[in-house]
């Protein structure tokens, strides 16, 4: 009987311990289903992740922001901040990389010419993806030339890239890679347009944009991009699309012009997203240096400002004597003689002017002694015709 019992108790402890088993089983199941319910859906992790975007990007009244941080300066107007991009554009040929020279020579010695710098002992990254090695290398000559500074001083601030026969695939990784391992201030990429494979495709030139403003932000630096405009002597705008996103993101713009036939370098602010630094010249001079052009500049738009006067007043003499010579025409065809009263009403047509206008103009003809008026108020071509008062 005890036997029975025995084996009785252990069918009920063996039935319990699957019971158990299965009930544990069964909890684990739910808690599983339960944490797959309560996982956010796809949907619910993008609407949270487009939340933290716009936290992130909202300006409040009491939002601080740190103030913008000029590297350069003309004449008291910074230019050039630190976290965003700028942009540098010409002509071929019309002095960019010249410019681009005084600008490092000015971060380097902290004066020069009218262009000062606003940053102490800058670190330069310069990438030139346009120039062979040995025109590059002429960047570091002739700010070595401007600035009197020792090879060793300049190279320890200045890391220039000659990189006109990297794939273009590489240039962003490079550029990257030069920002975290130099940690610069100010950045020149000297031919931008290498960066894209065509400046006319709008989703890249939007895309290279878009990073080049992440690196500023991240590493707290100005970006400079250098681009030419388009062929067209009028048009002033950069090229493409890749032209088009510079344009609009960049917070200066700043355009080289050389006029044809001079050796100045003009330097002026086309587009800017804050108060516009006042426009400055450099030159080359005989000996081959590049050297302020301030006065050149000036004279050579008081002599623009001359030509252009002339050419106005040869203007006005031309049309002043084609209306003497309608004048005179309309004389003739009507005999050699016409009332004051009819000719006015007769020019007034012909020139389509105002009664006074045309008033005016005879009253200088005949002060001139261009056309005759005799005693009964006729208006004659010759003297010897008008009869005497």
């Amino acid at each position: 009987m005890t036997e029975d019992i025995k084996k009785e108790t252990e069918n009920v402890q063996q039935t319990n311990g699957q019971t158990g088993l299965v009930n544990n089983q069964a909890q684990m199941v739910n808690d599983i289903v339960g944490e797959a319910v309560n996982q956010p859906t796809a949907e619910e992790k993008k609407r949270e992740r487009l939340r933290k975007i716009l936290g992130d990007t909202r300006i409040r009244t009491d939002t601080v922001v740190p103030d913008l941080e000029y590297a350069l300066e003309v004449d008291g107007t910074g230019f050039f901040a630190r976290r965003d991009i700028h942009a540098v554009k010409a002509k071929a040929k019309a002095g960019k990389t010249t410019t681009l020279k005084v600008f490092i020579a000015a971060l380097l010695q902290g004066e020069m010419f009218r262009v000062k710098s606003l940053l102490e002992k800058p670190r330069i990254v310069f990438f030139d993806t346009e120039q062979n090695r040995k025109d590059t290398k002429s960047i570091l000559d002739d700010v070595a030339a401007m600035t009197g500074l020792s090879p060793e001083a300049i190279d320890s601030q200045v890391v220039l890239h000659s990189l006109r026969r990297v794939d273009r695939e590489d240039l962003l990784p490079l550029l990257c890679q030069a920002l975290m391992d130099e940690k610069p201030d100010v950045v020149f990429v000297d031919g931008i347009v290498e960066f894209v494979s065509s400046f006319n495709d709008e989703s890249e030139s939007k895309q290279i944009i878009k990073d080049l403003l992440g690196l500023s932000e991240e590493y707290n630096c100005a970006i400079i991009c250098v681009l030419h405009t388009n062929k067209a002597d009028e048009d002033h705008n950069m090229r493409g699309h890749l032209g088009t996103m510079l344009a609009q993101k960049a917070a200066t713009v700043l355009e080289c012009k050389k006029e044809r036939g001079s050796s100045v370098i003009t330097v002026s602010c086309s587009e800017s997203r804050h108060e516009e630094p006042t426009e400055w010249s450099i030159m080359f001079a005989e000996d081959g240096r590049i050297v302020d052009a301030t006065e050149q500049r000036k004279l050579q738009l008081e002599q623009r400002k001359a030509e252009q006067q002339q050419k106005r007043q040869e203007a006005l003499e031309k049309e002043k004597q084609e209306r003497l010579q309608k004048c005179l025409t309309i004389l003739r065809d009507k005999g050699g003689a016409v009332s004051r009263k009819q000719l006015t009403e007769i020019l007034v047509k012909v020139f389509v002017r105002k009664r006074p206008t045309v008033a005016s103009y005879i009253s200088e003809w005949l002060k001139e002694e261009a056309i005759f008026e005799d005693s009964n108020g006729l208006i004659q071509v010759s003297k010897e015709f008008a009869l005497p008062f």
